[in-house]
C-alpha cells in the first residue's frame, strides 16, 4: 500500500510517498510541490495584500492571487499524483486549523487564511483523486499518531528518522513530518 504525506507550507508543500510492505515502510520518493506562482509573487502570501495595499486594490490583487493558488495547486497536485500512481491514502501536516474569523489581529488573521487556502487547495486536489486526507497539527503531530499506530512518541520518531537517515536530503523536520504523516495513515493496513 503506499500513502502521501504532505507538510503544508505558504506557498508549497514538501511531499513524501511511503509504501508499507512485508518488510515495512519504506520512502519511495520526497519532493516539494508548488503551490504558488513565481509569475505572481503574492500568491505565495495571497491574502497579504488586503492589509498592505489600499482596500480596492489589495483586494483586487488578493482575489487574483488566490486565483492563481487554486490553479497552480491544482496543476502540481494532479501531476504528482499521476507520477507516484498508486496512492491510496494522504495524510497532511499543517501549522493550524484556527478558524481565521476568531482572530482579531488582521496580520495574524491572514496567515489563518492563507494556511486554510492551502489546506483546502490540497485536500480538494486529493478529493479529485478519490483520495481522503487526514490532518495532523505540527504541535501534537507526533504525540497523536503515536497514540494512533499504538507507538510511544520517542519510538515512532525514532522510526521516521530512521526511514531518511542517509538517504533523503535535505532530511529537515519538514520531510520527517511529511514521512509522519504517511506513515500515520497507513495505519489503517493491515
Amino acid at each position: 500500500m503506499k500513502a502521501i504525506g504532505l507538510r503544508i507550507k505558504s506557498g508549497f508543500a514538501i511531499a513524501s510517498i511511503v509504501t508499507k510492505g512485508r518488510d515495512g515502510f519504506s520512502i519511495e520518493a520526497v519532493c516539494t510541490v508548488a503551490l504558488a506562482s513565481e509569475e505572481l509573487p503574492q500568491s505565495r502570501f495571497p491574502y497579504h495584500p488586503t492589509i498592505e495595499l489600499p482596500e480596492g486594490q489589495g483586494a483586487a490583487l488578493s482575489d487574483k492571487a488566490v486565483k492563481e493558488v487554486r490553479r497552480v495547486a491544482a496543476r502540481e497536485m494532479s501531476k504528482l499524483l499521476e507520477e507516484y500512481a498508486g496512492i491510496e491514502r494522504a495524510g497532511i501536516v499543517v501549522g493550524s486549523v484556527i478558524d481565521p474569523d476568531s482572530l482579531g489581529n488582521p496580520h495574524v488573521r491572514v496567515h489563518a487564511l492563507e494556511g486554510k487556502l492551502f489546506r483546502e487547495v490540497v485536500t480538494e486536489a486529493l478529493a479529485e483523486q478519490g483520495i481522503d486526507c487526514g490532518v495532523l497539527v505540527e504541535r501534537d503531530a507526533y504525540a497523536k499518531a503515536a497514540a494512533d499506530v499504538s507507538a510511544t512518541e520517542q519510538r515512532l520518531r525514532a522510526e521516521i528518522a530512521a526511514l531518511g537517515h542517509g538517504r533523503i536530503k535535505p532530511w529537515r523536520s519538514e520531510e520527517k513530518l511529511a514521512t509522519l504523516a504517511a506513515r500515520w495513515c497507513l495505519r489503517f493496513t493491515g
